[in-house]
């Protein structure tokens, strides 16, 4: 990780735990109250951004509608051709429960590989992050997160989401840093870990030539479709 995306993740981790970056007026307001302009909004929830001190960065924000308290989701970057340092989006929401996908150290993977060799280049690091915002409960779970060699892989994954409390993710398999059309599907249960935590325990259910359309919840059950046959499992 170059010192930049350091820099970065160190910053998101602060704004997370404190719930700063923006005026105090701003963190009194109520959820609905960011509705215009939003990220994403359906009946129980938002996802909005607000700039944060660095230029060109926006801190991602969930609140439970009409009035709850937001909980900060990540920081996304803007970036250039290859990419970007510091990302946060593709947002889902099912019931009060949000996910978002972040990623750091993308850009300079990405020059790495341009002028180097892979092998000698810093794993960018990719995960998801689950808030429940009726609680304001949250889990970080990375994704792609033991691959061998350092690859530039497809991000961001097919989610799916559960309003009972449950994640499943598609992620691409490697065969070292080249990409294969094998998909791995992912998933976990979420628990109450804590008056902040959502336990996760993410466990790899199948691999193949998996449907990304067929990925999906019905409660805790997981649904999907790999080589046309149809597939479920009912998570704990």
């Amino acid at each position: 990780m170059t010192a930049k995306s350091a820099f970065l993740t160190a910053v998101a981790a602060a704004l997370i735990l404190c719930a700063c970056g923006a005026p105090l007026t701003e963190q009194s307001q109520a959820c609905d109250a960011h509705r215009h302009g939003a990220a994403l909004v359906t009946r129980y929830v938002a996802v909005y951004g607000s700039r944060i001190a660095l230029p060109a960065t926006t801190m991602f924000y969930a609140c439970l509608r009409p009035a709850g308290s937001r909980v900060a989701l990540g920081i996304d970057e803007l970036g250039s051709v290859y990419g970007s340092d510091a990302t946060t989006g593709a947002f889902r929401a099912a019931g009060t429960y949000v996910a978002a996908q972040s990623s750091t150290g993308e850009l300079s993977l990405a020059v790495c590989a341009r002028y180097s060799s892979t092998r000698l280049c810093t794993p960018a690091q990719h995960w998801l992050t689950v808030v429940d915002t009726k609680t304001r409960r949250q889990a970080h779970v990375p994704i792609y997160a033991s691959l061998p060699v350092p690859a530039l892989v497809p991000f961001p994954a097919t989610v799916a989401l559960s309003p009972q409390g449950a994640l499943a993710w598609l992620q691409s398999s490697t065969v070292g840093a080249t990409v294969s059309k094998r998909l791995q599907l992912w998933a976990t249960a979420l628990q109450p870990g804590g008056r902040s935590r959502l336990a996760a325990t993410p466990a790899m259910i199948d691999t193949g030539s998996i449907d990304p359309a067929s990925v999906r919840f019905s409660g805790r059950t997981l649904h999907w479709t790999r080589d046309r046959q149809r597939h479920h499992l009912a998570l704990p």
